[in-house]
């Protein structure tokens, strides 16, 4: 069905990324999978399967990624919300749907361009090169095995390759290329003139006055919101795994002999293929021509082994792979199942005679065999001793959980039974308003947005639970709040702190910085906007206070604020030196322009190669979508009713 797409050439990463994301979700899932017998069933693409524990594990780590990244800035509220669980929820059937694809077109991946793929990763390099260390480490950091990343990146490669003919027929006008090329790479020499707002903040003087009226004024401002200090106790996995006693050897080798399957790495075949098509409804007569067909390719092939590619180029009608030599790469047995018994069952490699499968006859070429193996156990102790404590702690997870269950149903009004029968630790934190968390500065060194359990805090269902008349104002135990499926949670409000404004003497440093920094950027503002006034009424004779010269434009330069970056740029330089001023959230700064370079071959270059694609890359987006609404239409795809619910469950919507 993607003939008609396989005429085009090249599909921009950033697409490949928006829809191979998910992907990534069966990596590091199995242990969170032994904390939980959930198997809600959300959606399925034909007979595979996308359940509650896979959906909320993939997006925990997204809202992690963005936690990162985002820091303090970070809204639980505004991401969590239930579009974008929607939004998630589709990308994950998506990508279901590509990957089914992907098999039944035969697309793959080599062993070289797997580790091409790896080594030009920039997490895993050192100094622009391969770092195996990195790469072991970021594996051993997510409880990932070698072999299942690879396949990972093997089946990111192959969507690229189901992909990849999709956005080049999409472009922009060539006279607004033509201008922002111009805008975007046109270069200007400019010295700068910083007036620092903090340089003036230490000479400004602030009378008790104007401290009382800022503060009469202003107060509102400095009102804390109404918060909750919290008394708390978690179940969650190191918990559990603290509840395991000592792996011996014996326990290692039998759980070793159990599962030999497991750590026997299979056998590997570079399989290469020429198809040779039959027509829709052929007569016995045009099946049998294809027939012959094949015999006479593989006989040329075994004539010269070494002339394979260029016959799949002539001959094959799998436009897939024809221009890569045929090549389907290196396989185990049941990755293209139909192929399996011409493919593994000779035992040398070589050229196989022509066999049938649906409607074509295929020639396949062994052109490498790589003998399976099994892992020794020596090698495999110490993953094996983890192993063993995760699933010996999915056990005691399950007992503790019901548990605490139960004694949070009888227990209300105190955490201390609860942690005694557990064992668990009561933790406090302070600070916890009904919106965000706050900082310390407003509650003291305990608060929630400083202590590695912030995350729980941020959820809104937390906060929603904190807030309930039973918990806040009755000060009852809550029930058990499921943070993840292996993630439990009681809590309990130890202190109700109504909204107020702190009284002028706790907030009066607070007040004295904050009329410095309004002074200081006011006189910054001032001094700045006079000399700029002065330069341009008398032009800028002996220039002082100057920085060096520096070339920008707006393609290679980072480092300046994008206020001031735009201010340069798009300042009127009919007349040079011309002089531009600008306000900045640390003060003023005056911009001398003393020279205009239009682009150079190398930066208009430097534009069509990265700018002008990344242009494009929205609209390949779109038709990337658009394209896999229409492979989603041919598989059976199902969203069952409990999806709405757990859609529903988000933060921004509690």
């Amino acid at each position: 069905m993607l003939e008609s797409f396989r005429t085009h050439k090249r599909l921009l990463l950033v697409v490949l990324f928006v829809l191979v994301v998910p992907s990534f979700v069966f990596l590091g899932v199995a242990d969170y999978q032994s904390f939980t017998n959930n198997d809600v069933k959300l959606a399925s693409v034909r007979k595979n399967e996308i359940t509650q524990a896979q959906f909320d594990q993939s997006w925990r780590e997204r809202l992690n990624q963005l936690r990162e990244q985002n820091g303090s800035n970070f809204n639980i509220n505004a991401v969590d919300t239930p579009a974008n669980r929607q939004a998630w929820l589709d990308q994950l059937v998506d990508n279901q749907v590509l990957q089914q694809e992907m098999l039944d077109q035969h697309f793959n991946a080599t062993d070289n361009m797997v580790r091409q793929a790896i080594a030009s990763t920039p997490d895993f390099q050192d100094n622009g090169k391969y770092s195996f260390q990195k790469y072991s480490q970021f594996l051993a950091e997510r409880n990932i095995r070698d072999v299942d990343y690879e396949q990972y990146v093997r089946q990111s490669l192959a969507f690229a390759q189901l992909l990849e003919p999709v956005s080049s027929t999409v472009g922009i006008p060539a006279q607004t290329a033509a201008l922002l090329q111009t805008a975007m790479t046109q270069e200007r020499t400019v010295r700068l003139k910083s007036f620092e707002a903090a340089t003036y903040e230490q000479s400004v003087q602030v009378s008790d006055q104007e401290i009382a009226e800022w503060y009469e004024k202003n107060k509102q401002s400095l009102q804390v919101p109404e918060y909750v200090d919290v008394d708390y106790i978690v179940l969650n996995q190191d918990v559990a795994l603290n509840t395991v006693g000592e792996i011996s050897d014996t326990d290692i080798e039998s759980y070793y002999k159990a599962n030999i399957a497991k750590y026997t790495k299979k056998e590997r075949r570079q399989i290469n293929h020429i198809q040779i098509q039959i027509p829709a409804g052929a007569d016995e007569a045009a099946q049998k021509a294809a027939q012959d067909k094949a015999i006479e390719v593989a006989e040329k092939a075994r004539q010269n082994p070494e002339s394979f590619a260029e016959l799949a180029k002539t001959y094959s009608d799998d436009a897939g792979s024809k221009n890569q030599g045929g090549s389907l790469g290196t396989l185990a047995k049941g990755d293209i199942a139909p192929l399996d018994n011409a493919a593994f069952g000779p035992k040398a490699a070589g050229i196989t005679d022509p066999v049938k499968i649906d409607n074509a006859w295929h020639v396949l070429q062994i052109a490498n065999i790589e003998p399976g193996q099994v892992e020794p156990l020596a090698q495999l102790k110490e993953s094996l001793k983890k192993e063993i404590a995760l699933q010996q702690a999915s056990e005691k997870f399950a007992d503790l959980s019901t548990r605490l269950t139960q004694l949070s149903s009888t227990e209300r009004d105190s955490l201390q039974p609860l942690a005694d029968a557990l064992a668990l630790d009561i933790r406090h934190v302070g600070g916890v308003s009904q919106t965000t968390l706050l900082p310390k500065e407003q509650v003291g060194d305990n608060a929630a947005i400083d202590s590695k359990d912030a995350a729980y805090f941020e959820s809104g269902r937390v906060r929603e639970t904190l807030f309930s008349d039973e918990v806040r104002k009755q000060k009852k135990n809550s029930g058990v709040i499921e943070i993840s499926p292996s993630e439990l949670m009681v809590v309990r409000v130890a202190k109700d702190v109504p909204a107020a404004v702190p009284a002028l003497d706790d907030v009066r440093e607070i007040v004295l910085n904050r009329i410095r920094d309004e002074k200081g950027k006011q006189q910054a503002a001032e001094d700045g906007a006079a000399e700029l006034a002065m330069l341009k009424e008398k032009g800028p004779g002996e220039l002082t206070g100057f920085g060096k010269e520096t070339t920008i434009s707006r393609l290679t330069q980072s480092q300046l604020p994008p206020t001031m970056l735009n201010a340069i740029m798009s300042a009127p330089a009919d007349k040079l030196p011309a002089f531009v001023g600008f306000e900045l959230p640390n003060g003023y700064a005056i911009a001398q322009i003393e020279k205009v370079t239009e682009p150079t071959a190398e930066a208009r270059n430097m534009f069509d190669q990265y700018l002008r694609q990344a242009m494009i890359a929205g609209t390949g987006a779109q038709v990337a979508q658009s394209v896999t609404r229409l492979i989603r239409q041919t598989h059976d795809v199902k969203v069952y009713p409990e999806a709405e619910r757990v859609i529903s469950d988000a933060a921004g919507n509690q």
